[in-house]
């Protein structure tokens, strides 16, 4: 009945621009009671996909299953679009900007994420605007940038929030806000705000005489210089609010009131308590399933895993108890996600790091199919298990090749192992590769001493050895010299063999003693003796033969 006594008309464009093609996309649906307006901008590349689409698809399905303007529902809205873009990407990144408008046709709520923007105008002047969620609108709130600027500042396009991130999208939900005849609420493109800034906007709003010359005449500002600048996709929907819907019903008097509800009371007032207190029960367990889904998703914000997981049990079961199909699916699993992120904390904290990682694993793709939600949280611990098997890994190295003797390569792993667990904040293995690093070292030092001592004592062996060669050495050459001296005596006298028997006896110790010079200067000193001999052989010889002469014949 809101609807058709009430009058709401929408025009809206969507152009590619100088694009090849145009990847804005717009749609809405006016129920009874509620109607819903959502335009999107793609901000991937991706030719296969219309992503932008994909998101307003699935708000107005939702929105059309459950008419609402309730806070809850619309952030459900967004985040099961976001989850469908996680899940349609098959290796793509698709990522989108979204604004959305809902109304009852008697209040404005608006949502969005990214930097699709909507005006809400009222008396020429825009009352309600969506805030970028971009670099740029940081640094004009940080008065780095002048607003007149920001149109065309190069990181306006720099988002740090959008449907389809690999984190949680942050999406802001404004309040309800109460709507008068001649409002306008518009939704638009960065196509669209980067051409057209806000003051020429409001002139253009002011200027035009219906609705859809606001339209036309944006349209002619965003392409009058598109030979100067690139015009991207831009895209703009405009709502004119011409009546809004007005409740029949009138104030009753007193009077008025008793006659009709007395009776009925008297006749209905069992049944009408029955009913009233039932309608409470289940408005009171909705409110507080509601509360302990969103008291769980905080939970999962602030990796509070125990906690989250005791909110969703206690939102599962009051939705079990509503028969409410999707809340209870949507709890069971951050239920089952929580219970395995618990179940691989604790075998982190038991040192079973081996079987932590093959949880993690688990817990990171339930965290994807979930949305990423707490994905950022598994990552980091899976991180650090894999950091702490490392570890391990390399006290395990160091032990082997202590085993094997290497005790400087034992060391290098040890002191490895170290410094990677003082980089992950991992107290008990850094305690225990310096342990084994100290006593490595010690051991290490033991045994250079000990080999430096076999060394010294190695040393003094050849060297008492030597000393004691030298002595012999030096007591075998007088022996020789002397026995040398002794042959030149004998020889003197004639003793010419026993001069020889000497200067041989001499001439050997010479040699052994490789004393070349001194044995060679022997030889002539044995001929000499040896022509002694001969000589005195030949007179001997001669005296003999004179002898036989002289005897009678």
């Amino acid at each position: 009945m809101r609807r058709i006594n009430s009058e709401f008309q929408t025009f809206h464009m969507s152009e590619e621009g100088q694009k090849l093609s145009n990847r804005d996309y717009f749609g809405y649906v006016e129920m009874d009671d509620f109607a819903c307006y959502v335009l999107a901008d793609s901000l991937d590349d991706e030719p296969s996909v219309n992503s932008a689409r994909l998101v307003v698809d699935s708000i107005i399905r939702d929105f059309t299953e459950a008419p609402t303007m309730g806070w809850g529902a619309l952030r459900r809205y967004l985040r099961r679009a976001h989850e469908e873009l996680l899940h349609q990407r098959g290796g793509m990144h698709l990522k989108v900007a979204v604004v959305v408008a809902v109304t009852d046709y008697r209040k404005l709520r608006y949502c969005h994420v990214g930097n699709s923007r909507l005006y809400l105008i009222r008396n020429a002047r825009i009352l309600e605007r969506t805030t970028d969620q971009s670099l740029t609108q940081n640094l004009v709130e940080q008065e780095r940038v002048i607003l007149d600027e920001a149109a065309r500042h190069e990181e306006r396009n720099n988002l740090y929030s959008f449907l389809g991130e690999r984190g949680r999208p942050e999406i802001r939900i404004s309040h309800r806000k109460k709507l008068e005849a001649g409002d306008l609420f518009i939704q638009l493109t960065r196509g669209v705000w980067e051409q057209c800034g806000e003051q020429e906007f409001l002139q253009i709003v002011n200027d035009a005489k219906e609705t859809k010359d606001i339209l036309d005449q944006t349209e002619d500002l965003i392409l009058k210089e598109q030979n100067s600048r690139s015009i991207d996709n831009y895209s703009m929907a405009v709502t004119s609010v011409n009546k809004v819907y007005q409740s029949p019903r009138k104030p009753l008097t007193l009077k008025k009131v008793l006659l009709i509800v007395l009776p009925v009371l008297l006749v209905t007032a069992t049944v009408s308590v029955t009913l009233f207190l039932r309608h409470r029960s289940i408005r009171t367990k909705t409110e507080s399933m509601r509360q302990a889904m969103e008291s769980g998703e905080e939970y999962l914000a602030y990796n509070n895993y125990q906690k989250a997981k005791e909110e969703y049990g206690e939102a599962r079961k009051l939705a079990d108890s509503l028969h409410r199909k999707q809340e209870y699916e949507e709890a069971d699993r951050y239920i089952k996600l929580a219970e395995q992120v618990i179940l691989a904390d604790q075998a982190l904290s038991e040192e079973a790091y081996q079987k932590a990682q093959d949880l993690y694993l688990t817990a990171r793709q339930m965290a994807i199919d979930a949305g990423n939600v707490g994905l950022s949280y598994v990552d980091g611990q899976l991180s650090r298990t894999e950091g702490y098997i490392e570890v391990f890994d390399l006290i395990s190295q160091g032990e082997k090749k202590e085993e094997y003797g290497n005790l400087k390569g034992a060391i290098e792993l040890y002191k490895k192992a170290k410094e990677k667990a003082a980089a992950l904040y991992f107290k008990d293995g850094k305690k225990e590769a310096l342990e084994l690093q100290m006593a490595a070292e010690e051991a290490l030092e033991k045994e250079q001493m000990e080999a430096e001592a076999r060394l010294r004592e190695q040393i003094e062996t050849e060297a008492a050895s030597r000393e004691l060669d030298n002595k012999q050495r030096a007591n075998d050459q007088q022996n020789a010299i002397e026995l040398e001296n002794k042959g030149n005596e004998l020889l003197a006298e004639g003793s010419y063999e026993s001069a020889i028997t000497f200067y041989q006896a001499a001439q050997s110790i010479y040699d052994r003693l490789d004393m070349k010079e001194m044995a060679d200067g022997i030889k002539p000193k044995i001929a000499a003796a040896q022509a002694g001999i001969d000589a005195r052989d030949a007179r001997a010889a001669e005296i003999a033969a004179a002898g036989q002469e002289q005897q009678p014949q």
